[in-house]
């Protein structure tokens, strides 16, 4: 199980805090290492959330808790670049090849978080005191004093009506609340991103990456934001924490048919790189288009198809070049004897899984 990667050249051991009480430990290779432990339970990496009873959300969730504390443990000696829960390697082979591959990009992505941080800062607020004080708005008000002694068919209209009012100022003033304390902390940070509110009473929940010596004058502004809406928002800020929603590796396995069929719509040969797939899909795509083939009822989902295969190919290419000079910088082997010993690496902006 892959947590994340270092800069080291050195076995390390971290202790027992892996998934299921195993051996935290090290797989060096030229400089850089993953950070891994034995693993024997449920791959989460394929699992639909939707499909997993009450039982197995609540381990998965206890997983991911473990795979964050992990995280964040590494942190506490080292910057580490987070892998994307649920990433499963075969053995410390597979490991070493992972590090090959991706090496000057790892290296790239760590050099650019060093000495940085991400902090999570939620608000939430009294919705019941928030409901109390929009229903005393003007307009609202006025709707709820016409619903009384009214006939029924119309009272139910009009209380509709309120209701739709009472939530659209609700939405307006939330909207208006994350503004200001966005505008008041994003000086602060390097980059944001806004991720999901969770529940009614949530009114913001944003990532901020910042400088790690930052870190008192977030806690200062806070609390300045705390006074500013005089008590009346409960203000969390998690962190310092490994940089989750703006850096995070993300491994794939090729499907070598998928591959194929793709580098045969387009008409490509066994070595490609991004510039070949997008000569073939921008020559293939004036031929395509339903808007020039009006009597082919077949058109728009040939055109889909080709759009798919231009994505697969280009992601493709991006996840297994590794830069280098030359006319052959970014050619990659789609030979159906190579690709299954190769791994698809992204390096991604990613929100927390809302469990």
């Amino acid at each position: 199980y892959a947590y994340g990667i270092i800069e080291t050249e050195e076995r390390v051991s971290f202790g027992p805090l892996g998934l299921g009480g195993t051996q935290v430990n090290t797989v060096p290779y030229r400089g850089l290492a993953c950070v891994v432990s034995d693993y024997r339970g449920r791959d989460y990496s394929t699992a639909a959330q939707s499909s997993l009873t009450r039982e197995e959300r609540e381990e998965m969730i206890r997983a991911l808790m473990q795979h964050q504390a992990v995280c964040e443990r590494v942190m506490t000696q080292h910057t580490i670049l987070p892998m994307k829960f649920g990433t499963l390697m075969d053995s410390d082979t597979e490991v070493q090849s992972l590090l090959e591959q991706g090496n000057s990009r790892f290296s790239e992505a760590l050099a650019q978080i060093e000495g940085k941080v991400e902090f999570d800062v939620a608000a939430t607020w009294d919705l019941s005191r928030v409901f109390q004080e929009i229903s005393q708005e003007s307009d609202i008000v006025k709707l709820k004093g016409g619903v009384e002694d009214r006939p029924k068919e119309v009272t139910r209209e009009e209380a509709v009506l309120a209701g739709q009012r009472v939530k659209e100022a609700l939405d307006r003033r939330r909207d208006d609340y994350r503004q200001r304390m966005v505008d008041y902390l994003k000086d602060l940070a390097l980059d944001m991103q806004a991720n999901a509110l969770l529940s009614d009473e949530m009114v913001m929940n944003v990532a901020f990456f910042l400088h790690r010596a930052q870190e008192g004058e977030l806690d200062h502004r806070v609390e300045e934001l705390n006074a500013l809406f005089n008590d009346e928002i409960d203000f969390r800020v998690i962190g310092p924490l490994p940089p989750y929603s703006f850096s995070t590796v993300e491994v794939a396995r090729p499907s070598v048919q998928a591959l194929e069929e793709a580098r045969e719509l387009l008409g490509l040969g066994t070595e490609v790189c991004e510039d070949d797939v997008r000569q073939a899909y921008r020559k293939l795509v004036p031929l395509t288009h339903p808007d020039v083939n009006p009597d082919d009822p077949h058109a728009g989902e040939k055109m889909s198809r080709l759009r798919q295969a231009a994505t697969l190919l280009t992601e493709y290419c991006q996840g297994q070049s590794m830069g280098g000079g030359g006319a052959d910088k970014g050619r990659v082997s789609l030979t159906p004897e190579l690709v299954p010993k190769t791994v698809v690496i992204s390096i991604k902006r990613t929100a927390a899984p809302a469990l």
